[in-house]
C-alpha cells in the first residue's frame, strides 16, 4: 500500500512539473480574455517589426544596404508598426468597452435581485 501511494505521489509530482512544458509545446490554451490575447499578439508583432527596424539600421550603418533600399524598407516598417499600434489600441479599447458593459450588466443584475434571494444562492 505504501508503494502504491508513493508511486501515485511521484506521478502527480512529475505531471505537475511537466504540464507547463507540455502545454507550451502543444499550444496550451490560456484562460485569459480573447480580446486581451489579441492585444498581446499585436504587441508581439509590433515588437518584431521594431526588431526588424533595428536590424535594418545596423545593416545600413555597416554599409551592407543601399540608402534607397534602407529608406524604403524603413518607411514600410514604420507604416507597419503604426498599423499594429492602431490595432493594439483598438483591441484595448474593445476589451475595455466589453469589460465596462459586463460590469454594468452585473451591477444591474445585482440591483434587480431581491434582498432575500442573494442568501439562497
Amino acid at each position: 500500500m505504501t508503494i502504491l501511494v508513493l508511486t501515485l505521489l511521484v506521478f502527480a509530482a512529475v505531471a505537475l512539473l511537466a504540464h507547463p512544458f507540455w502545454a507550451a509545446r502543444h499550444g496550451g490554451r490560456s484562460l485569459g480574455d480573447p480580446a486581451r490575447d489579441l492585444e498581446e499578439g499585436v504587441r508581439r508583432a509590433r515588437d518584431r517589426v521594431y526588431e526588424e527596424m533595428r536590424a535594418l539600421q545596423q545593416e545600413y550603418f555597416l554599409n551592407n544596404a543601399a540608402e534607397e533600399d534602407y529608406r524604403a524598407q524603413l518607411h514600410a516598417a514604420r507604416v507597419r508598426a503604426a498599423e499594429l499600434l492602431n490595432q493594439q489600441r483598438s483591441a484595448r479599447e474593445t476589451a475595455d468597452a466589453i469589460e465596462r458593459r459586463v460590469d454594468a450588466e452585473i451591477r444591474g443584475t445585482a440591483e434587480q435581485t431581491p434582498a432575500g434571494k442573494e442568501d439562497e444562492a
